[in-house]
């Protein structure tokens, strides 16, 4: 894309700055937990509707948003995806403002998904806008705004999946507009130990649950699991995130006792290794080893990978400067779309990642501008493919 196109761009987000502004406003207004997207998928269908912009077609599968542009007629070569969902906000005592308000202020707008994930949002709705009125010539390109990324579920980025056959996908999640070229794996497990009651003046009669649970705890404190594959992703994380008792009352020995772990894994790992492992110093059989979502498997795309290639010189035309991708911490739907489709997948999305799932999450909006400017012209070099 020339230099004329990239002003064009520019000239775009200037006249609907406040278009743009708004609109992540307004859907930051929108509570969209995971399960509970409804309202933002039909305020978005309708806005995008009401725009009017011939050459975008707008398709919803169950509470996924899919936006169509390019030649009708052609395999789907690019997937961006963003999800709709979010984390709750539940201590607004914590929130300098609320949480819902999508308070706009200077050059950030505040609010539970600001960052994580409508800034994305926002960009690739008016990204998919940029390239519809100006009736670029490109392939098939389908804009997924999907549900259900939150709760760790995938269904939403499946559902999607089994409507469009991508052969290069975009995930749209924060990453200080850097990009990113692999992540951690994630599966979190309950393991539930269990005791025999007794009145706590006599312990001896009973069966402490909550002591049942200390190897496990001790084991992930003191421990380092070194089954793996050594690459850029770094060791495998997991800490202890709750643990819960049940007991009749506070002067009798529980019975039950239940420890929530969450591991980030890399490269090499498996469910069975990392189950080996947390369950290396106990000795009893009497428990339960719950997940609590599918395992997502981490990833990494070959540094001279085509998509990485056009993705940075992409991002050469942006910023005129060179890029060095990064490696997320956390997971994302590239588990599904990489690690399990085997679709070659890269990561971009303005906002902070360390922002998210914080009180007082924010984006700088100066940066969503930025992002609908690499979504635009990535989606246009997809040609050189």
């Amino acid at each position: 894309m020339n230099l004329i196109n990239l002003n064009k761009i520019n000239t775009f987000c200037q006249q609907n700055k406040n278009k743009i502004i708004k609109f992540l406003s307004d859907i930051i207004k929108i509570k969209s937990y995971s399960n509970d997207e409804k309202n933002l998928v039909d305020f978005i269908i309708r806005f995008i509707k009401n725009i009017n912009v011939e050459g975008i077609r707008v398709k919803k599968i169950k509470n996924n948003v899919l936006i169509f542009i390019g030649k009708k007629d052609s395999s789907v070569n690019f997937l961006f995806d963003a999800h709709l969902d979010t984390v709750p906000a539940e201590n607004y005592k914590n929130w300098q403002y609320p949480p819902f308000s999508g308070k706009i202020l200077k050059d950030k707008i505040y609010g539970r998904g600001s960052c994580d994930d409508k800034s994305s949002v926002a960009s690739l709705v008016f990204a998919s806008i940029f390239l519809a009125k100006n009736n670029y010539d490109i392939q098939q390109t389908v804009f997924s705004l999907s549900s259900n990324e939150e709760n760790s579920s995938g269904k939403g980025i499946e559902e999607v999946l089994k409507y469009v056959k991508p052969k290069y996908c975009v995930i749209c999640e924060p990453s200080n507009l850097n990009i990113i070229y692999g992540h951690k794996g994630k599966w979190s497990i309950k393991l539930k130990f269990y005791g025999k009651s007794a009145h706590s003046s006599v312990p001896h009669l009973g069966k402490n649950a909550i002591y049942s649970v200390y190897p496990v705890i001790k084991n992930i404190i003191e421990s380092r699991n070194t089954n793996f594959i050594r690459s850029l992703l770094g060791k495998p994380n997991y800490t202890i995130t709750l643990i819960e008792s049940k007991t009749n009352s506070l002067n009798s020995i529980p019975y039950e006792c239940s420890v929530y772990i969450d591991y980030r894994s890399v490269l090499g790992e498996t469910e069975k290794s990392i189950k080996n492992f947390l369950l290396k110093n106990v000795k009893e059989n009497n428990y339960d080893f719950i997940p609590q979502h599918r395992f997502f498997k981490a990833w990494i795309l070959n540094k001279n990978h085509k998509l990485l290639k056009i993705a940075k010189q992409t991002y050469k035309t942006c910023f005129n400067k060179d890029v060095k991708p990064l490696i997320w911490q956390f997971c994302t739907n590239g588990s599904i779309t990489m690690a399990e489709h085997n679709i070659p997948t890269i990561g971009f999305g303005a906002g902070n990642p360390f922002l998210a799932h914080q009180d007082n999450e924010c984006v700088k909006i100066s940066e969503i501008f930025e992002a609908i400017k690499f979504y635009s012209i990535l989606s246009f070099n997809q040609r050189i493919f």
